[in-house]
This record gives C-alpha cells, sequence and structure tokens, in this order.
C-alpha cells in the first residue's frame, strides 16, 4: 500500500513508503530498491534536491530523517504520537514542514532537529520553495494557506474545499492543487489567485517540475 514517493532533482535517487511497510530507496532512477528503516504507518516523504537528506513521516508515530540517502534514520519529535499526513523538504534539505491531520503545522530550520509548532488544521498536504522561504497547506476541511516568510506567517487563500494535494515551483510562484471531487487549481502568484482547470474527478495528489 504505497504512500508517498520523492526524488532527487536529476531523478537517479528515489525514496517510496509504504502504509504498514518500509521505506524503500533506489539509487538507479527505480531499477533495484532497498528495503530501509521498520515497517511503521508511513505516509509521507520529501528529499533534497541531491538525495542524500531524506525526511518521512509515520501516520501513527513521528517524524524520521535520513541524511545518507536513506542508509540510516533518526527519529526526531519523539514528545508523542501524532497522525501525521505530509512532510516538505528545501532543496538543501536544512529547512523542513510536516503537517498533522487534525492537528498542528510545524518547521524545523536544522534538518529536523528542533521544531517550531504553529495553527491547527485538517491538514492534508504541504510543499516548500527550493530556498524553503515559500510555503504553501492544503487542509481537507478547510482552505489553502500560504506563506512567504518560512511560516512565520499565514495567509487563507482560495475557498473551502477537500484539498487533497498542493505542489509548488523551486522559486515558489507557481502553486498547483487538487480537490477530492472537484478540479486542479492553479496559481502563478504565489497562491494569491487560483484557477480552477480540468474535470471534478477524485484526484488525490500533484507534481510540478522546478518551473
Amino acid at each position: 500500500p504505497w504512500k508517498s514517493v520523492a526524488s532527487s532533482a536529476d531523478g537517479t535517487k528515489l525514496a517510496a513508503v509504504a502504509y504498514g511497510g518500509q521505506i524503500y530507496t533506489s539509487a538507479d532512477a527505480g531499477i533495484t530498491w532497498v528495503a530501509r528503516e521498520s515497517a511503521r504507518d508511513w505516509w509521507s516523504v520529501a528529499s533534497s534536491s541531491d538525495g542524500t537528506k531524506l525526511a518521512a513521516v509515520n501516520y501513527t508515530g513521528q517524524i524520521h530523517t535520513s541524511t545518507d540517502s536513506g542508509a540510516s534514520w533518526m527519529t526526531r519529535m519523539t514528545d508523542a504520537n501524532r497522525p501525521w499526513s505530509g512532510i516538505a523538504s528545501s532543496s538543501d534539505g536544512t529547512k523542513l514542514a510536516a503537517v498533522v491531520s487534525g492537528g498542528q503545522l510545524y518547521t524545523s530550520t536544522d534538518s529536523g532537529a528542533t521544531w517550531v509548532p504553529h495553527f491547527m488544521e485538517a491538514w492534508s498536504s504541504i510543499a516548500m520553495s527550493g530556498d524553503g522561504t515559500k510555503l504553501a497547506a492544503v487542509s481537507n476541511d478547510d482552505r489553502i494557506y500560504t506563506s512567504t516568510d518560512s511560516g512565520a506567517t499565514w495567509t487563507a487563500r482560495e475557498s473551502r474545499r477537500y484539498w487533497t494535494s498542493v505542489t509548488s515551483s523551486s522559486d515558489g510562484t507557481r502553486l498547483a492543487a487538487v480537490v477530492s471531487a472537484g478540479q486542479i487549481f492553479t496559481s502563478i502568484d504565489s497562491g494569491v489567485t487560483w484557477t480552477a482547470r480540468e474535470n471534478s474527478r477524485a484526484w488525490s495528489s500533484i507534481a510540478m517540475s522546478s518551473d
């Protein structure tokens, strides 16, 4: 039951997570795979642009990070288990942002060593620009929220919908988000305005090129 996959910028290093299974990594663009870490309820994974720094969240547990392309992992946020639903990384892997379903949004500026909590929502997905300054997060019971100061402040965007996924260009100006039983929405101004695209479908995930 695969839940999420992340890629290095050149596509050679991949990391995929399975709910109730392990983390799997590939160093040859997916031809061969190695099982990593333990069997957990993995939900989302993020990667630095070079594929060396990885971060994954366990829906019934904690955040885990790696600095060696997934060979070894460290457990973060050990104070309590949370239903983590998404995680995003800056290009260099130093800035991270993770969201809890029906909980808070958290940001880190030290590769996951420490975390700062932010406000609560029914979070389903989060995306980050390459430098980590621009963020976009979506709630499956509310709106799109954007930040231009690494998560210090947030602005609610668009309308209340069942948002399931959001993605960002590397500079954070172009965003795309999808609604379950709704449409695809795109923005070219860092989330200030949005345009509905395509038809209503059961959208669950979306991805975007760097530009």
